[in-house]
């Protein structure tokens, strides 16, 4: 059988296209999950996520695959017989439709008191729902050390999902900082303007502020995550 054949496949494939569904094809054997548009694109040598858009919107036409318009990490192969390839379809979360789910990386681990060293890299993803988190791109996840933000609701064991700033944080914000501008130091705290200054503040009495005027905000906390039990 050919690329052409098969129920609602009306269209020869391209040498563009087949790089598409070649790159979804081992994104997801070797990650468990979708691909974003640009992953695809980068994977699939495609200009930008808007080109791998493109593509995936003419492949849907031509009954190759499928996806959710605006959702992330939702495309889905089909087979020639119009169902969903089980390799795909095997990362769906049971009971959460897959429209509402965003992957997000585990980036490495932050601290809750002194500042520490995080890990080196994502190495894995994880099911979160799209109604608490929101979009998926800039989000990424770490795991906190230390005690220094109890008094926020956050200990020590807890993951802390957070997104990406491109502008300074507000008043209050619980923030993921680098101290010293340089990615060897991460720490979670409140971001405070004080007198003109910028502090990072602990909740919790043991803990002293840390300047934070040379700090690098990297992304503001949307949400805790624990393990009970």
């Amino acid at each position: 059988m050919t690329d052409s054949e098969g129920p609602g496949r009306r269209t020869v494939l391209t040498w563009r296209q087949r790089r598409v569904l070649r790159a979804i094809r081992e994104y997801v054997a070797a990650n468990g999950c979708s691909p974003s548009s640009r992953e695809i694109a980068k994977a699939a040598g495609l200009k930008s996520a808007s080109s791998a858009m493109h593509q995936l919107r003419e492949l849907k036409e031509a009954g190759y695959l499928s996806y959710e318009p605006g959702a992330p990490r939702t495309v889905r192969l089909l087979r020639a017989d119009g169902q969903a390839d089980s390799a795909v379809d095997a990362v769906a979360v049971p009971g959460v439709g897959s429209e509402k789910v965003v992957w997000v990386p585990v980036a490495g681990q932050v601290a809750a008191g002194l500042p520490i060293p995080p890990l080196e890299s994502a190495t894995e993803r994880v099911p979160l729902p799209y109604d608490v988190v929101g979009q998926e791109e800039g989000l990424f996840i770490l795991k906190v050390v230390g005690d220094s933000m109890t008094g926020a609701g956050i200990f020590p064991g807890d993951w802390v999902v957070v997104r990406e700033l491109f502008e300074k944080p507000r008043d209050g914000d619980i923030v993921a900082a680098l101290l010293d501008g340089i990615e060897v130091e991460g720490t979670v705290k409140t971001y405070r303007k004080m007198d003109r200054r910028a502090w990072l503040m602990p909740h919790n009495p043991a803990y002293t502020p840390i300047p934070g005027d040379k700090a690098m905000i990297r992304g503001k906390v949307v949400a805790v995550l624990r393990r009970l039990g």
